[in-house]
């Protein structure tokens, strides 16, 4: 075991290294034109830059979000997006309350959430984010 003393101003220095590096390698960008463009940051973790404005989410819209995105173009059930967001020992047996929350995604990160560009429905299966960009 090694043993290794640094000053409080070098502690300080490290902390902020390490804090700069998980934010580059964690930060995720969709963009929508050159001048606008939606952030992931992971180190963050619940939130999300929307054309320059910070978006608070919750963590599981967050969970939600990033896991669709991470996926983009595949189609997801209610089940399978509770499975994988929430887990099978949180997993409610009722899905009925993911269009609640799919809506208030929609409403914080959507241009116009009567008609997105990002999570998209598709009628009689589930939902996923479009793979195209907007």
């Amino acid at each position: 075991m090694i043993l290794i003393e640094i000053s409080d101003n070098e502690e300080k220095i490290v902390q902020q290294a390490i804090e700069w590096i998980a934010e580059q390698l964690s930060t995720s960008t969709i963009s929508e034109n050159k001048s606008k463009e939606l952030q992931f940051s992971l180190f963050k973790r619940n939130v999300i830059d929307k054309n320059g404005i910070a978006v608070s989410l919750t963590s599981k819209e967050f969970d939600l979000l990033y896991f669709l995105y991470l996926h983009k173009g595949q189609v997801f059930t209610k089940e399978q997006l509770y499975e994988n967001v929430w887990g099978f020992e949180d997993m409610p047996k009722d899905t009925s309350n993911l269009p609640s929350f799919i809506r208030k995604l929609r409403k914080k990160i959507e241009p116009d959430p009567d008609n997105p560009i990002y999570i998209i429905t598709v009628w009689g299966v589930g939902y996923k984010f479009n793979e195209e960009k907007p």
